[in-house]
């Protein structure tokens, strides 16, 4: 009877021993799953971000390049070509934006990413180069703001 409890014993040792283990390295999967889609998520809203900042920049400089060569000559091939261009910077911008929008999941970084892309969207109609300038610190100051908010997300 005594071989027979001791063997019974180390059974029920052996499967709790099994089942603790088990339990840990579930825990350690899990764990780890979590880390490396924190990870993925970390340099998908780098990428997303710095994408943005760029996509901003270009439309920005594209609708200052825009307004200048409008004001030396409203019919001229240059001006013409600049407008087609602030278009195109102005839909990858926008393309930009709605990938921050998606991986930000936070609603108040998402309309500071609007309106500093509405802030230069607004650069071409400036009246004067006062007002251009103007509308183009606005813009750059609303990159900035968007920026300083999304930092702590991505550190």
């Amino acid at each position: 009877m005594n071989a027979a409890l001791t063997s019974l014993i180390a059974v029920f040792a052996t499967l709790a021993g099994s089942t603790l283990t088990f339990v840990f390295q579930r825990g350690m999967a899990r764990q780890a799953e979590r880390f490396t889609r924190n990870q993925q998520l970390w340099h998908e809203r780098v990428a997303a971000y710095s994408a943005f900042a760029a996509a901003l920049t270009d439309f920005r400089r594209s609708q200052n390049d825009r307004w200048h060569l409008e004001q030396a000559d409203p019919n001229s091939p240059q001006f013409i070509s600049a407008r087609e261009a602030s278009y195109q910077r102005r839909a990858e911008a926008t393309a930009a934006l709605c990938r921050v929008r998606l991986i930000c999941g936070d609603s108040d970084l998402g309309q500071l990413a609007q309106e500093a892309l509405d802030a230069t969207t607004e650069i071409h109609v400036a009246h004067d180069e006062q007002d251009r300038a103007g509308r183009g610190e606005k813009a750059r100051l609303g990159l900035d703001r968007f920026l300083s908010d999304a930092s702590p997300h991505v550190h």
